[in-house]
């Protein structure tokens, strides 16, 4: 049987329709962003965008992926300490109380707020159908094992595992590196960071490490690849005039997407053995 394609416009729609306004936005306009938009069209890769299956997003921040899944008719548990990272900060915590609430009463997502490094999920056994971990792995302190053995306990057999980061090894941070330059946040972040817990990149992975996280917690790893959503916002190109900048960042997407290994975002997704 051919999977159907991605329905891109019911996103938008579902996007416009149910969770804009959430965002502030208009209930008439608007596009999703289109970063969120791929994470979407993972799911659907491997068939689990679909009404009734649960999604349980890690480390969700702000974003508005899960609403858009939820309004699809997903079953969505978020989990996030909303302390801060991910649109997180202490000027707008109003806001996303506000946010939060709307989600619960609107959408009927379960939001767990916990941190999840240091606290057992609170779901069933082998309730859930897919697990994203979208630009959180990267801020972790601590070991994440005790976490990933909750991951495996809660997903069904044959469940998936998305893994998205930023790339540590990305073809601009070659180039920096190569020229003697800190490819990191920048040290007066870290140095003067203000929180118990500095909540910028404690350690960003390779596409190596995910796969070797996906093994030493028995997931065959299915789908790789690579994009560039932040390479999109990148500094180093700030020179260029804005249509001339679109087209560059563009022709080099493209161009790196065939080897995920120089790309500034990678994804792996692996699915759960029995």
């Amino acid at each position: 049987m051919n999977t159907p394609a991605f329905d891109v416009e019911a996103c938008h729609r579902a996007y416009r329709e149910k969770v804009a306004v959430l965002y502030g936005g208009s209930s008439q306009t608007g596009r999703m962003d289109a970063r969120q938009l791929f994470y979407l069209e993972l799911l659907h890769r491997v068939g689990t965008l679909a009404a009734g299956k649960h999604l349980l997003d890690l480390g969700a921040g702000t974003s508005a992926f899960g609403s858009v899944a939820a309004a699809l008719g997903m079953q969505v548990s978020i989990a996030d300490d909303f302390g801060g990272g991910g649109g997180l900060n202490d000027g707008n915590k109003s806001q996303v109380r506000d946010l939060i609430a709307g989600w619960k009463s609107q959408l009927g997502i379960r939001v767990i707020e916990s941190d999840i490094l240091s606290h057992p999920i609170p779901l069933e056994t082998a309730t859930v159908d897919v697990v994203t971990c979208i630009n959180s792995l990267e801020h972790w302190h601590h070991s994440p094992k005790r976490l990933f053995r909750e991951i495996v306990r809660v997903l069904r057999p044959s469940g998936y595992l998305v893994l998205v980061t930023p790339n540590a090894a990305n073809l601009r941070k070659r180039v920096s590196a190569l020229a003697g330059k800190n490819i990191w946040d920048r040290l007066d972040w870290w140095y003067h960071g203000g929180d118990p817990v500095f909540r910028g990149h404690v350690r960003e992975p390779i596409i190596a490490d995910l796969k070797q996280i996906m093994e030493w917690n028995d997931f065959e790893v299915v789908y790789v690849c690579g994009r560039n959503y932040l390479g999109q916002q990148s500094k180093a190109l700030g020179f260029l005039p804005a249509p001339l900048l679109k087209r560059t960042v563009a022709t080099l997407d493209w161009m790196l997407r065939l080897r995920p290994t120089l790309c500034s975002d990678i994804h792996v997704v692996g699915r759960k053995r029995n």
